[in-house]
């Protein structure tokens, strides 16, 4: 099993001041409740007997191969990432009460979208 622990963020469109000190601050060796929010947090990408996973905050979904790729290249939330793809798939998964007792349970499935329409 390989799990990589990411930082998962908004896009950072602006440079003010502020942002670029909350910046500094969050890439130090501070307490994740710092600077942890709906939008910004730490994910894993899991790669496990050749099939991938999302997880956050113990919930867990599946993913396809290059969506886990992408989330840990480009971990920012934006219009047509795959890091938003997935963070829209765990809420629907937590929503739903899906994914919450991976490996001994199954994981959302990639379709949980889809699912409770």
């Amino acid at each position: 099993m390989k799990i990589t622990t990411i930082k998962i963020g908004l896009h950072q469109f602006n440079n003010s001041t502020i942002k670029r000190g909350l910046v500094a601050l969050r890439n130090q060796l501070v307490p994740v409740s710092l600077y942890q929010d709906e939008n910004n947090y730490i994910a894993q990408a899991i790669e496990h007997e050749g099939q991938y996973f999302y997880q956050v905050n113990g919930v867990t979904v599946r993913a396809l191969k290059h969506e886990y790729e992408r989330a840990i290249s480009n971990p920012r939330l934006y219009y047509f990432s795959s890091a938003l793809k997935l963070h829209f798939r765990v809420q629907k998964a937590r929503n739903l009460g899906l994914g919450l007792s991976w490996p001994e349970q199954a994981a959302a499935p990639i379709n949980v979208c889809e699912l409770g329409k």
